[in-house]
Formats: structure tokens, sequence, C-alpha cells
């Protein structure tokens, strides 16, 4: 396994890819075959999957030159430039015909938090310009891709300083995410196609009073998510078990779930 690890860490297609994230694929699927050719295909398969390079659609090389080009103090021009940034991935992409609801609507389910930690956050620090509108939150961004940490810190340091992405793997043993808030935006199920019952596990032991979990409305072929049903079924459960609060509001293209641990 060590041997397999080693070589996938070094292939510049996952170059970007936090190591934890493929020890841990690599220690997964090991239980399944002894085989270093087969196990290596069988990683590789997983982390096109769990890498989903696909859903990013603008090139990173180029989000960054615009980056240090755009006008970034007029705040029309934020916000404009932006959406353009936000438009450059799927699950963001999906999400700017409600984007100047979206945070009004997320706050209305949870108290005011301090500290904000947005999980597995691709290009969400880019909608700090809406965030701004209804919360001064420190926001922390988490994911175990490198260019997504890269692009979101050039872009806090320039316009909301005590702000940054981290890049860590929140679902390595061990590993604790401290805030008022976690955001789990469109990721749950991509979790627990990873891992099944991974992402519900994270709910459970995130160190945070609040946790937002949302879910897209419809999946990438435009038809209804109907997994969507079951996910949040796991995660009412999951509240009624622990005695924590349990809540819901849904957008056009977005489901929001609610959990206050107290």
């Amino acid at each position: 396994m060590t041997k397999v690890i080693a070589r996938l860490v070094a292939a510049a297609k996952y170059r970007d890819v936090h190591p934890e994230t493929i020890a841990d694929l690599v220690r997964r699927e090991g239980r399944t075959t002894g085989d270093a050719a087969e196990l290596e295909r069988l990683v590789r398969a997983r982390l096109h999957k769990v890498a989903a390079l696909h859903l990013l659609t603008a090139r990173p090389a180029a989000l960054r030159r615009t980056l240090d080009r755009a006008d970034l103090a007029d705040p029309q021009a934020r916000r404009e430039w932006c959406r353009q940034v936000l438009a450059g991935h799927f699950s963001t992409a999906e999400r700017l015909p409600d984007l100047d609801v979206f945070y009004p609507t997320l706050f209305g389910l949870v108290p005011p938090p301090e500290t904000v930690a947005d999980i597995a956050c691709a290009l969400n620090p880019f909608t700090l310009p809406w965030l701004r509108e209804v919360s001064d939150a420190r926001y922390v961004g988490y994911d175990f891709n490198a260019t997504f940490a890269a692009l979101g810190n050039a872009f806090l340091s320039r316009t909301y300083p005590g702000c940054e992405v981290r890049q860590e793997e929140v679902l390595a043993d061990g590993h604790q995410v401290d805030a008022d808030l976690a955001l789990l935006l469109k990721t749950y199920h991509c979790m627990e196609g990873r891992r099944p019952g991974a992402g519900l596990a994270l709910v459970d032991r995130l160190a945070c009073r609040h946790v937002v979990v949302s879910f897209p409305t419809r999946a990438m072929n435009g038809r209804a998510a109907v997994f969507v049903p079951r996910h949040v079924e796991e995660l009412a459960e999951l509240a009624r078990d622990r005695g924590w609060s349990w809540s819901r509001a849904t957008l056009g293209s977005e489901d929001l779930v609610a959990i206050g641990k107290g």
C-alpha cells in the first residue's frame, strides 16, 4: 500500500489532492484486493469521482490571472467579478440564480455566528460579498484540493483579511473542525458516495453549535435529485436521536437542512 500511495501522491494528475485523501482511499480499497496494480486502478477510479475535477469548468491559472487584474476595491465590481468566477464551477454556478437570497435564507435558520467553517468549499469563498451582507463572522474554508485553497486565499487576502481557506482532509480520523456554524453545501451526498456513513458521521462529530447541510434540488442531468429525501431523513433521525433541533428551507436550486446542537 505504501508504494501505491507514494505513486499516486507523486502523480501530476493528483498533485493538488491532499495526501491524506489519497492514503485514505488506498487503505479502504486495499481491503478488497492485495494486488498492487489492481489496487492502484481502483483508487484512480475512485479519485476521479472524489476529486471531481470535471466540475471545475474554468482553468485555475486563468482564474488566478483575472484575480490579479480584477478591481476588487469597488463593491459592485467585486460582486460582478465574483459571479464570473462562481460560474466556473458546476456547483456554485447552480447557486447563481438564488445567490442574492441564499445567505439571508440560510441565516434565517441559525443564530448569528462568530465563526463559519465552510467544508469542502471549492469556489464558495467567492460568495463572501453576499455573506457579508448578513454576517461579519470570521470565515474559514476547508478543501482537500490545493488549487481551491490557493485561489480562495489569494482572493481573501485582498478583500477579507482574517478569513482563510485551509487545505485539509476533514474526513481523516481524528480531524476536528471548531466553529459556531459549519456549512456542508452540496457536499454531504458526495461524502456518502465516497464512504457510506462518512457525511453523517462528520455532522455528528463536528464541534459546531450549528450545522447547515444543503443538497441540489436537481441532479447534474437536470432531473429531480431523488437521493435527497433519503439523506434528509438520515439527518432528521440523527437530530432526533441526539435531541438536536432541526429545520429546513428550500430554494429553487438548493435544499437547506439546519441542525442545532445546542
